[in-house]
């Protein structure tokens, strides 16, 4: 078992050095720091992945509000709900959804 380990070790390598050789580099973080400072390597990406993690909440509050408002139009037509009610939910949305862009406009540059 250990001959047949060492030499499937060597037909991989000898096989896959031209798969390893065509990946690209990994891309810097954004504050783009020196490539012997690790320290700041790793803040660099931690700020870049907290930044895309907001815009993921962002993006999924977005979302749920355009769901509820189409949820309200739908029983605003089914005589259910009136449209003033739809239209107190889609503006009290549209600000809530501004609200939290704003915040995490101001949270990235307090990140930064």
């Amino acid at each position: 078992m250990k001959k047949f380990v060492s030499t499937a070790s060597a037909l991989y390598l000898l096989l896959c050095q031209k798969v390893y050789a065509g990946l690209p580099t990994a891309a810097p973080p954004s504050n783009n720091p020196d490539s012997n400072n690790w320290l700041e390597v790793i803040k660099g990406y931690l700020k870049d992945g907290t930044l895309l993690v907001g815009l993921a909440i962002s993006v999924c509050g977005f979302l749920w509000l355009s769901w509820i408002a189409l949820a309200d139009i739908n029983q605003a037509r089914q005589g259910r709900k009136e449209w003033g009610e739809v239209g107190v939910t889609v503006i009290g949305g549209a600000a809530v959804f501004l609200f939290v862009s704003y915040m995490l406009a101001q949270a990235a540059g307090v990140i930064q």
